[in-house]
């Protein structure tokens, strides 16, 4: 479970500073009289919109989807991955697209296609930092 938090913190870090290279303007292209965000702001703004989606709604359903692979059981562990890959990708769509439902009643409009795309991407960041993790700090194992 703690593994799951840091896992999205460290995501949705990642996820904003990466969010923001893009919406930042560079000093030389800046014009007068006109006000931009630092990188830093557009940084600490960005988290504070991704911190609670990536903490609250990505581990609960990390939680869901991990607890659904053990169900199944698989043996082979390239399904695992593309179960995973799948799953994920798609519960963050359904998550962005239910924050977009949220916000606006509007469904189905081009920008809420687009804010499901981040939601995978934001989705798949995790699982693939959560999966870096296992090989970053390896569990000592008790032998008895």
């Amino acid at each position: 479970m703690i593994r799951k938090v840091v896992a999205a913190l460290i995501s949705s870090l990642l996820f904003c500073v990466v969010l923001a290279w893009f919406s930042y303007t560079p000093v030389a292209q800046q014009q007068t009289n006109t006000y931009y965000w630092s990188f830093f702001s557009l940084v600490v703004v960005y988290l504070i919109y991704a911190i609670p989606v990536y903490v609250v709604g990505g581990v609960s359903v990390s939680i869901l989807i991990e607890a659904l692979n053990r169900q199944i059981a698989w043996a082979n562990p390239v399904i695992v991955y593309l179960f995973r890959f799948i799953a994920y990708a798609v519960a963050g769509a359904l998550l962005m697209t239910l924050l977009q439902f949220g916000v606006s009643i509007k469904l189905l409009t081009s920008r809420s296609l687009f804010s499901a795309g981040f939601g995978m991407l934001a989705s798949l960041l995790y699982l693939h930092v959560w999966l870096v993790s296992f090989q970053v700090v390896k569990e000592k194992r008790r032998v008895w």
